[in-house]
């Protein structure tokens, strides 16, 4: 009998609902079922496909590698069949998004701006993901949705332009007092905070100088964070690069001040990406429309 003959939908979707959650617990609580009713499905699901889908020697199940091939193909299916049921009325635009971002936005901006939404979408669930690398798990659909600065060019994504992200120089009053920054030139011989030794977090400002009045950094103190590096600078250890919406509060308050207001960092764009797939679905273009009605002087 053909494989295709053995997949039964109901064994189909507590396989997926186990690849999803990783967890035969929360598996049974997605699908209101009982967590030996989820694994007397994908048992019966591996007899009929006649392979082994779920390793279960760990205290989390994991999938074998047929297991990941099916558990994409349910993916795919599974998403098709809830835009056809979107279109015919038949659901509402709720259920669970994974979202991406990186760190610093996530933790200074993205919370901030969530709750109104998901008051107003009570029916939508959102777990958050901040992390330097988005793209790898939005490729192995462990995220949903992503927003990053970098760009990202491959044909099964849809990349959504943002907004553009804007850059400060700024140093501490304690810091400034000991030693001003009047021009570029001096931030040679004074110390500056980067996310690597090598100063290649610089490379913002050294591009948006002529080649004669680049500086060439003596004292760089390597901050591998960039919260961790604002409180650094807060701190008066060194002169900070930052993008603009993460420094707000530092300046209006005074903790710091921008320095070389005549030179203008390159700037990085933000994007919105998902998979081409899912863009359709409801929950999906709920998500993306409200992130684009975010615009960075409300930031």
């Amino acid at each position: 009998m053909d494989m295709a003959n053995q997949l039964d939908l109901y064994q189909l979707r507590a396989f997926h609902a186990l690849g999803t959650t990783g967890s035969f617990t929360r598996a049974a609580l997605k699908l209101n079922l009982t967590q030996s009713a989820i694994s007397h499905a994908v048992a019966k699901l591996e007899a009929g496909a006649g392979t082994l889908l779920v390793d279960r020697r760990n205290r989390e199940p994991r999938l074998t590698e047929d297991g990941r091939h099916l558990f994409q193909a349910c993916e795919e299916v599974f998403a098709t069949l809830e835009a056809a049921a979107e279109g015919l009325g038949l659901t509402t635009a709720g259920g669970r998004l994974r979202l991406g971002a990186t760190v610093e936005f996530g933790s200074s901006i993205l919370m901030r701006h969530m709750g109104p939404f998901l008051a107003e979408h009570p029916d939508l669930e959102i777990d958050f993901t901040l992390a330097h690398d988005l793209l790898t798990p939005l490729l192995r659909d462990d995220l949903d949705i992503v927003i990053d600065c970098r760009e990202h060019l491959l044909p099964d994504l849809e990349k959504l332009p943002w907004f553009i992200e804007t850059y400060v120089v700024a140093a501490a009053p304690s810091f400034l007092a000991a030693g001003g920054i009047a021009s570029p030139a001096d931030l040679g011989s004074r110390p500056v905070l980067s996310l690597d030794k090598a100063g290649a977090w610089w490379h913002r400002l050294l591009l948006a100088l002529p080649g004669e009045g680049r500086p060439e950094f003596r004292r760089i103190i390597e901050v591998n964070h960039i919260r961790a590096m604002i409180n650094a600078a807060v701190e008066g250890l060194g002169v900070l690069l930052a993008p603009t919406y993460s420094v707000l509060g530092e300046l209006e308050r005074g903790a710091l001040t921008a320095v070389l207001p005549g030179v203008r960092p390159r700037e990085d764009r933000f994007f919105i990406y998902q998979k081409k797939r899912r863009a359709g679905l409801g929950r999906h273009r709920l998500l993306t429309d409200y992130l684009r009605t975010l615009t960075p002087p409300e930031f």
